[in-house]
């Protein structure tokens, strides 16, 4: 059958050798998207937690430190505090919704806030927060302190 010999083509062998590295560039491939995908929520995630993070300790911060009186609730999770204008300004926190609130409002100051623990001692208020766990980033306690001099406080 001399029409056979003179076409040109593919075996079955070599059909299958392509598919099979075929295969292996598609899987590699997609391991890579799949795993840049994981690393992209997990830097979205962890991004989102310290920017509330920042927020709750740069608010926290600067409202104390404007403050003349502070109350501190330790089994409520709350921080009322007093200005020489009288006005008074409230945070708690929220364990349903996991934020810090300010009472006034009920608007949210941070998110993704787990644990919120106040202490006081030696004219210095320690404010720790840990964050939630969230998906690529484990759940984290970050402790920071506010020099209370010269202000009233009180511990009930």
């Amino acid at each position: 059958m001399p029409f056979l010999e003179k076409k040109k083509g593919f075996s079955l062998v070599e059909l299958l050798v392509a598919l099979g590295l075929a295969m292996i560039i598609m899987t590699a491939a997609s391991l890579v998207y799949f795993s840049g995908i994981k690393a992209w929520v997990r830097g979205e995630n962890q991004v989102e937690v310290q920017q509330n993070l920042r927020i709750a300790m740069n608010t926290l911060s600067n409202e104390i430190q404007m403050a003349d009186m502070i109350e501190i609730y330790k089994t409520e999770k709350k921080l009322v505090l007093s200005y020489n204008d009288g006005s008074t300004r409230s945070y708690y926190y929220d364990p349903e919704s996991k934020e810090i609130r300010l009472g006034e409002s009920n608007s949210t100051v941070a998110m993704y806030i787990s644990d919120f623990d106040i202490k006081y001692s030696d004219n210095l208020i320690s404010i720790s927060l840990t964050t939630e766990e969230r998906p690529g980033i484990k759940s984290k306690t970050y402790e920071f302190g506010i020099n209370a001099r010269g202000k009233e406080i009180n511990v009930k």
